[in-house]
């Protein structure tokens, strides 16, 4: 088992915010990285198809023996990761969920942002995590940011400064920085557009949750001494669907392993 891969899954190009953290945070494990592209995006999806979403591809992902498996999304993760571990048993889910505590702990104005999808911001789970985890003193602003996400996805940021800024400046709205200091990237793609977002609100701090999931999976291996203790780690990775599109977007990153389409029956 401590040999097995860590596997790593999103509806695309986001996992990577959380290989990149993770080949830092535990260098000698081998990562199977799977970008879900025939289901993207999954902040538009309902309660019931989500759910079905995560537990095919988790299912799917049992068949290369993973020893722990990260649902790399904060939109499943926050909806539905509850009842998929209620289902699937027979191995562990590390989820990433919007770093409310963090942001409530560090803001000074009182009022904080949740950068997220449209299905993450509108979902019952939210209010429920943001009840328990933020004191009622402190306001917050949701920011609906699918349309970031898919202008990331279609690799947009990496080409097209211009259109990147318009689509976030749109998202955001006017004087954010007036009223809010801390404001959460509650989607793991939006790492990816933080030098924009600095531009733009460079006296707000951004919170990537990214750094946590990945000290959660390093505590979670040594605790259950399922951690890999020498070698360097290996990353392979499948796509399944939009593969010349996704390989462009992941070696301007400066992604080199070789991409591998899967086709699914889910």
């Amino acid at each position: 088992m401590t040999n097995n891969p860590v596997a790593v899954f999103d509806s695309g190009i986001g996992s990577l915010s959380i290989i990149r953290e993770l080949r830092r945070e535990v260098p000698n494990e081998d990562l199977l990285y799977f970008a879900d592209r025939a289901h993207f995006p999954y902040g538009s999806k309902s309660h019931g198809e989500l759910r079905e979403i995560i537990v095919n591809s988790v299912n799917y992902l049992m068949r290369y023996k993973p020893k722990l498996v990260v649902v790399a999304s904060n939109t499943p993760s926050v909806q539905v990761l509850d009842e998929v571990r209620r289902t699937i048993t027979d191995v562990p889910i590390i989820g990433v969920r919007p770093p409310l505590k963090e942001a409530a702990r560090m803001t000074k104005k009182k009022h904080i942002g949740i950068m997220a999808t449209e299905g993450t911001i509108r979902s019952r789970e939210l209010e429920n995590q943001i009840r328990k985890e933020v004191p009622q003193h402190i306001l917050i602003t949701k920011f609906n940011a699918s349309p970031i996400v898919e202008l990331i996805e279609q690799g947009v940021h990496l080409e097209n400064e211009r259109r990147t800024f318009d689509v976030i400046s749109r998202a955001l709205g006017d004087d954010v920085d007036e009223k809010i200091d801390v404001i959460t990237l509650s989607s793991t793609h939006l790492p990816f557009v933080k030098s924009y977002l600095n531009a733009l609100l460079p006296t707000v701090r951004f919170i990537d949750p990214a750094q946590i999931v990945a000290r959660d999976v390093r505590k979670f291996l040594n605790f259950y001494r399922m951690a890999k203790k020498s070698g360097n780690g290996k990353l392979q990775i499948l796509v399944s669907d939009g593969k010349h599109e996704f390989e462009k977007s992941v070696r301007a990153m400066g992604v080199r392993e070789p991409v591998q389409e899967v086709f699914l029956t889910f």
